[in-house]
């Protein structure tokens, strides 16, 4: 297809638009989507001096469901029914999104492989939250500006197995499903190109057809308006009746902010710590399995690793700020010890389950918002994945949080006791390394790209892959 052709699909120009158009319209280079993620964490840790959790909250809203439809308590013998107004938030975020570029996300079709496998990616996903005491949300997001030694330990134990799930998925045949966020007049433009193949896109696709939508959309639908109901009717955790419409809209305002973040770019937790990863692989490697040339330029040129440094560095950098003047503490993300084995044993599990599911748990949520099938899918597999741990919790948690396995919570406590200097020192360090890996990411997009700082800060993700680099960049 040609390039005037592409164009013309895509709709006019982005010269021809004025900003607050082009805003609303199109979607979002990685950079600013993680500016919304860090903005969401700041407010939050602003109002509560504690970082954005929700994998629990989660579980909470199960339990209103679970107690409410059919009086069990699966989940709800560890976790009281309650509402959680950040996830709700980040669902209506992304729903905004969806009106406001005029595009929900329904019309893009998964094969049945997939969807099994986001399915799966949920379940190993929610699982893996247990074990880990936090989803990547509240390791990478949180516990990483935080100076978390046990978010680190998540991290890197998780990253050769994304690496397999991706291998799985390749192997699979679902390379070509895997991309930073689908809009239909890309799809169109590129539904001929074999760089860039397009299996997500039928234009006789009709997902309203489908008896698998109708009954996945009304378990979402229920585990939205129950706690919603109860949460404003009646005395459940987190309800009005419990903590006020003030404390309601603090904890929504994040929410917001992540679902439009996210839904605007599809940033991602899972993508961002894989992107250095195509550092170390051909091309030809991606495109045997498969995955769209777009994907690769997307990793080659660490553009999701832009987003996800910028939320860290403007986080971590809050965090220093309001610690130092005495107005809030570092937050804890590792429980009373540093390190446990839960955490060494769940960042696999998290990181098999994101990429599974093309998305982490808060990314989920923004494509649960979007229409996204595999996110729908992947709502299910959540549920299932927390009752291994509810039925059995004592068990498991001897196992994975019985004895500690450092004294220190932060990576600057560490330095300052084994190498010396103080912890302010080391935290210092620490903010320089971050902003220096912010600065190499961008660095990497010029480089591969072969592409300006203005380019990069002004072009959504699609008008920067969806190209041919030059051959000076081939090297």
């Amino acid at each position: 297809m040609s390039d005037a052709l592409a164009t013309t699909l895509a709709g006019p120009a982005p010269e021809e638009e004025g900003l607050a158009k082009r805003l609303l319209r199109r979607q979002w280079p990685f950079w600013l989507g993680g500016l919304f993620v860090g903005l969401a964490e700041i407010v939050f840790y602003f109002h509560t001096d504690m970082f954005i959790v929700v994998t629990t909250g989660m579980a909470q809203m199960f339990a209103v469901g679970e107690e409410k439809l059919f009086g069990i308590d699966w989940v709800a013998r560890v976790y009281e029914p309650g509402v959680h107004w950040t996830i709700v938030a980040a669902l209506l975020g992304a729903r905004l999104v969806a009106g406001m570029e005029g595009e929900s996300r329904s019309w893009v079709k998964y094969n049945w492989k997939m969807l099994v496998l986001a399915f799966i990616g949920g379940l190993l996903f929610s699982f893996g939250t247990r074990l880990a005491a936090g989803c990547t949300t509240h390791h990478f997001i949180g516990g990483i500006p935080a100076m978390s030694i046990a978010s680190w330990v998540v991290l890197l134990s998780g990253i050769p197995f994304a690496f397999i799930a991706f291998l799985i998925a390749m192997k699979a045949g679902l390379g070509g499903y895997f991309k930073h966020q689908e809009t239909k007049a890309t799809a169109i433009a590129h539904q001929h190109d074999t760089l860039n193949p397009q299996p997500a896109y039928e234009s006789s696709y009709n997902p309203w057809a489908s008896p698998l939508r109708w009954a996945l959309n009304a378990f979402l639908i229920l585990f939205l308006a129950l706690p919603i109901y109860f949460g404003i009717t009646g005395w459940i955790s987190g309800s009005v009746n419990q903590i006020g419409w003030s404390e309601v809209m603090w904890m929504m305002i994040p929410g917001l902010l992540l679902g439009i973040g996210i839904a605007k770019t599809g940033f991602g937790t899972e993508c961002s710590v894989m992107a250095p990863e195509a550092t170390f692989t051909k091309e030809a490697f991606y495109r045997k399995g498969g995955v769209p040339q777009c994907t690769y330029y997307m990793f080659r040129g660490m553009l999701p690793l832009q987003g996800f440094m910028v939320a860290i560095v403007v986080f971590n950098l809050f965090i220093m700020a309001w610690w130092l003047t005495g107005n809030g503490t570092v937050p804890n993300a590792s429980g009373a010890a540093g390190l446990y084995w839960g955490h060494i044993l769940g960042g696999p599990l998290l990181a098999m389950g994101a990429v599974f599911m093309i998305g982490c748990e808060v990314r989920t949520y923004a494509r649960l918002g979007l229409g996204y099938s595999t996110a729908l899918v992947a709502l299910p597999g959540f549920y299932l994945g927390y009752l291994p741990y509810t039925f059995f919790q004592e068990e498991i948690d001897a196992v994975v949080f019985g004895e500690g396995l450092t004294s220190f919570i932060t990576i600057p406590e560490w330095a300052a006791y084994t190498i010396g200097g103080t912890e302010v020192q080391w935290a210092f360090l620490y903010s320089l390394a971050m902003i220096g890996l912010l600065v190499m990411s961008f660095q990497a997009a010029r480089v591969f790209l072969r592409v300006k700082l203005s380019e990069t800060l002004s072009k959504n993700t699609d008008e920067l892959v969806y190209r041919t680099r030059p051959e000076a960049a081939a090297a």
